[in-house]
This record gives structure tokens, C-alpha cells and sequence, in this order.
């Protein structure tokens, strides 16, 4: 029998924190970034004429904001509280694990997909992940699965963000966890249904830079304030709970157990699986700026893993007796601002939190959203809207998506790094096959994406949501999404293998091209690094 995770307390989201802080330069920071994001989305909203302004900006971002929109997406809520709480559990492992794999997760994905989606938007006005997967296997029953997924994997995720949301709201300002909760989605709805998609990523480049900044800001207050330094972080974690620096990979007995390395790994590698990576491909003004994304996405991320500094401090000063254990994980973070951080810095920090939770929320109901009104409404069910009710039903369906994250954030039971984990998962174990590896392999089919599409989705519902809500746990420490998406992509591949439809001599003309394209550069024999760009097919 192999190693297993040591308890977990649950998540008391609607109890007590663990943590006492009040502060009114906090409360005015809160209420300024609040006005600078609703500034945002009502000027965005001035733009939002059509599906395609609402839903991927009308195709001219620049890459650094796209790159930044992706790193910020990503780096959320569940990355800044719910990884530092859990890494205060299990250990320096998990923070490596973290840390250094989702560097290669964004470089894969823009590998993988970033010239690939970026001419498909263009030669097919493609503007959501399922119509990436509807056009590869030209199968509507494919486009559905994808809208499923994205619509159900948009709801996980967002509730992770909200829940952290609540936590660092009732921080803030002097009221509950559920009082916060729904101050913080009405701002969020706010700006997200009025601004659509070039609200997200308009907030995202400024949200990101709150985020890089914060980081740094974390990082040096706590190594300089926590008395302890370096050497006495690490002399009192040797002494009192040395497995926090043992490594299961390397054959120790850690508190880190081998299922969740697994999962771990799982999430890190199918970055290329996030709608949100996808839809924003469709946006940059220039294909061959591509190549910069991936190093400006990475280095923007690895900044903002300075917040997990937090977690290796505050588990040294909890066994030294210098501060007082919260009970709760996932108040890691805010416990080591408060103890150490000058008043105007942790009211900075929290408040960039605040704009890493709400970064990713805007982005996720957008495409929970376009997979409704889009992918269902308009394409499955050939309904045909106006300009006018196609950004209606966006902003109808955006709310009402909404609510229904935040009553999961009310009720979860779990973490908030395994609700995000099981959001993750939803997408993972459908997108990543369906697109991430049938825009590279020619022989995926369309039975191959049915069925590990399927069987990924419903075993997510039930291992990763199921297992949570029954108090049940998987062996090892597996995590039930994770455990999902490997089945998927097992059976997505194992099925293509024994199946014939959406074989690369049937597809059209075009889709043969965006899976010939190189990943670098264009092929030569179809520059289409041209036609993105702008230019026709003809020019050299």
C-alpha cells in the first residue's frame, strides 16, 4: 500500500477564517480597483455590437495583452490561495511540481495550438473551442459534447475563484464570507455582462500587473518581517514536520502522495486543454507575434509564484509557537500578509488577489456564455439571431451563469484547490483530445472524440464532484478529475485507432491545411501566416 495523503480539513467557507484583520486602506483599494473594473466594462461595452466583439474582441488584440489575458486566466483564485493552502499542507514537492510544469504546460499549448487556432478563426470565423472541435470532425453531436463541457467546466472553475473570492472579501471588508461573496459577483457581473470578452482581457492586462507586483511585494515582506529568515524557516520545518521537505519522487515518504503527483502532472500538461488558451488564440491582430506569447505568459506566471512563499513560512512560525494555526489551509496566505506585511501592502496584495480571482471569472463566464448562445443556440440548434439579441442572450446567459457558480461556491464542501481542480478537469478530459491532439494527429476520428469526450466528462461529474459531496476519497491521493482525464485520452486514442470517420483524406480542404501548418512557421505551401496577418494567399 502506498503513501496517502495525511487529513485534510474541509473548507469552512462560511465560518470562521482563522484570521482577524480590518483595515480601511484596504477597503478603499477595494473600492477603487471595484471602480476602475466597472470603468472598464462600460467602456467595453460601447464596442459590443456583435458575437464576434462579445465573444473573441473583434480579432485585434495585441500579443502582449493576449499573453498577459492567458497567464492571468490561469493564475487565479485557485493558484494564489488555493495552492498556497494546499502546498502548506503537503509540501515543497507540490510547489516544484506546480511551479515548474506550468511553464511547460503554456509553452505546449502555444505550441500545439496558438498558429493553428489563430488561422482556423480566420478561415473559418471560428470564435469557441467547440467549433474547433465541430470543424475538425464536422460532427454536431461533437459540437455539443464540447458545449457541455465548456459550460460545466466554466461553472467548477468559476466557483473555486468565488470561493476564494468570499474569503478574501470578508477579509477586507468588515462583513461575511457569503455577504462578500455576492458584493464580489455583482462587481464581476457588472463589468463582465456589459463588457463582454474586450473587457476581460483589457482587465486582465491591468490585473496581471497588479498580480506581478503583489507577488513581489508577498515575497519580500515575508522572507524580510517573519524574524525567522531562510535558515530558520527551514531549521524549524527540519525539526518539527521534516516530510514537508521530502520528495515521493525521489523514493521518500513525503507528505505528498504519489496520486496527487500524478494529478498534479495531469493538470500541468493539458493547458492546452483550456478553452480560455483557445479562444484567446482566435484574438491576436498578428500570427507570427505567436512565438512571444509563450515567454511573456511564463515569466508573467513564474512572477506570481512568489505568493507561495507564504506557505513554507507561516507552517515554520505555526510550528515555532509564533503564530497561531487558522484551522483553515486556504487562510495561508492572507495569515502571512497580516502577520508581516506593512498595513498598505496587504491591503496591495489582497486587493491583487481580488483582481486574479476576478480576472479569471470574466473570462470563464464569457465562454460559458459563448457555449450556450453560440455553440448551442446559434449552431446546434440553427436558431438564427440578430446582432442585437446574439449580445443580449450573451449578457442574459452570463448572468445567469453567474449565480449558478456562486451557489456552488456556497454549498462545496472541499478545497478550493480541488474544486478548481475538478473545473480544470471538466475541460481537460474533453478539449484536450478533441483539439489539442486531433489538430496534431491525423488519425483522430470522430467515434474516438464521442467516446473519450464522454466518458471523461460523465466521470469527472461523478469521481471529482461525487466523491466530494459524499465525503468518499480515491486511494493514493488521486484526484477524481484527474484520474477522469486519463481515462479520456486512453479511450479518445484507443477508439481513433479502431474507427474510420473524420479520417484527414475526408476533411475539407482547409482543415487539412491548419493540421499540415507548421507550429513555428506557415508551410510553404500554404502561407497562411499571410492571411491571419492580414495579407491573402498569394502574397510571399
Amino acid at each position: 500500500m502506498g503513501p496517502t495523503l495525511s487529513p485534510v480539513p474541509l473548507q469552512t467557507w462560511g465560518g470562521d477564517l482563522g484570521v482577524e484583520y480590518y483595515s480601511r486602506t484596504a477597503v478603499v483599494f477595494f473600492v477603487l480597483f471595484a471602480a476602475l473594473m466597472i470603468g472598464i466594462g462600460i467602456l467595453a461595452g460601447r464596442y459590443q455590437t456583435n458575437e464576434e466583439e462579445y465573444f473573441v474582441a473583434g480579432r485585434r488584440s495585441g500579443i502582449l495583452v493576449v499573453a498577459l489575458a492567458v497567464f492571468a486566466s490561469v493564475q487565479s483564485g485557485w493558484g494564489m490561495i488555493g495552492v498556497t493552502g494546499t502546498g502548506y499542507l503537503v509540501g515543497l514537492e507540490y510547489f516544484i511540481l506546480v511551479g515548474g510544469l506550468i511553464v511547460f504546460g503554456f509553452t505546449g499549448s502555444y505550441w500545439l495550438l496558438g498558429r493553428k487556432m489563430r488561422v482556423l478563426g480566420d478561415v473559418r470565423n471560428a470564435i469557441t473551442a467547440p467549433d474547433a472541435m465541430y470543424y475538425r470532425f464536422q460532427d454536431e453531436r461533437v459540437r455539443l459534447l464540447g458545449a457541455a463541457a465548456v459550460l460545466l467546466g466554466c461553472m467548477g472553475y468559476l466557483a473555486a475563484q468565488y470561493a476564494a473570492l468570499g474569503i478574501v472579501g470578508a477579509l477586507i471588508l468588515p462583513i461575511s464570507f457569503f455577504e462578500a461573496l455576492v458584493i464580489g459577483l455583482l462587481i464581476v457581473g457588472f463589468y463582465t455582462i456589459i463588457g463582454g470578452m474586450l473587457a476581460a482581457i483589457w482587465s486582465d492586462a491591468v490585473q496581471g500587473s497588479i498580480m506581478i507586483v503583489g507577488g513581489i511585494l508577498t515575497a519580500y515582506y515575508v522572507i524580510t518581517n517573519s524574524t525567522l529568515g531562510w535558515s530558520g524557516m527551514t531549521s524549524a520545518i527540519q525539526s518539527g514536520n521534516p516530510q514537508y521537505f521530502e520528495f515521493t519522487l525521489l523514493g521518500g515518504d513525503g507528505l505528498m502522495a504519489i496520486g496527487l503527483i500524478v494529478s498534479v502532472i495531469v493538470i500541468q500538461a493539458t493547458v492546452a486543454g483550456q478553452p480560455h488558451a483557445i479562444t484567446k488564440f482566435y484574438m491576436v491582430r498578428n500570427v507570427s507575434v505567436l512565438k512571444w506569447g509563450a515567454l511573456i505568459t511564463g515569466a508573467a506566471y513564474l512572477a506570481t509564484t512568489l505568493y507561495w512563499v507564504a506557505a513554507p513560512f507561516v507552517q515554520a512560525a505555526v510550528l515555532e509557537g509564533t503564530v497561531a494555526d487558522p484551522g483553515n489551509p486556504d487562510a495561508t496566505l492572507p495569515l502571512a500578509l497580516i502577520e508581516w506585511a506593512p498595513d498598505v501592502v496587504v491591503a496591495f496584495v489582497l486587493t491583487a488577489v481580488v483582481a486574479a480571482i476576478m480576472s479569471t471569472s470574466n473570462a470563464f463566464l464569457n465562454m460559458g456564455a459563448s457555449a450556450v448562445v453560440h455553440d448551442y443556440i446559434i449552431e446546434y440548434r440553427g436558431t438564427e439571431l440578430t446582432q442585437a439579441e446574439e449580445v443580449r442572450w450573451g449578457r442574459v446567459t452570463t448572468g445567469v451563469l453567474l449565480v449558478a457558480a456562486g451557489v456552488i461556491a456556497g454549498t462545496f464542501p472541499g478545497l478550493i484547490f480541488v474544486l478548481g481542480a475538478a473545473g480544470w478537469a471538466i475541460f481537460a478530459a474533453v478539449i484536450f483530445p478533441c483539439v489539442a491532439i486531433a489538430y496534431n494527429w491525423r488519425g483522430a476520428t470522430a467515434e474516438g472524440a464521442l467516446a473519450g469526450g464522454g466518458s471523461g466528462l460523465v466521470l469527472t461529474i461523478v469521481l471529482a464532484y461525487g466523491v466530494e459531496y459524499l465525503g468518499l476519497s480515491l486511494p493514493y491521493g488521486f484526484l477524481g478529475g484527474q484520474v477522469a482525464t486519463i481515462v479520456a485520452v486512453a479511450v479518445f486514442v484507443g477508439v481513433s485507432l479502431v474507427t474510420t470517420t473524420s479520417e484527414y483524406a475526408e476533411l475539407d480542404d482547409d482543415i487539412r491545411m491548419i493540421l499540415d501548418l507548421g507550429r513555428i512557421t506557415g508551410s510553404p505551401e500554404q502561407p497562411t501566416e499571410t492571411i491571419a496577418d492580414g495579407g491573402t494567399d498569394t502574397e510571399q
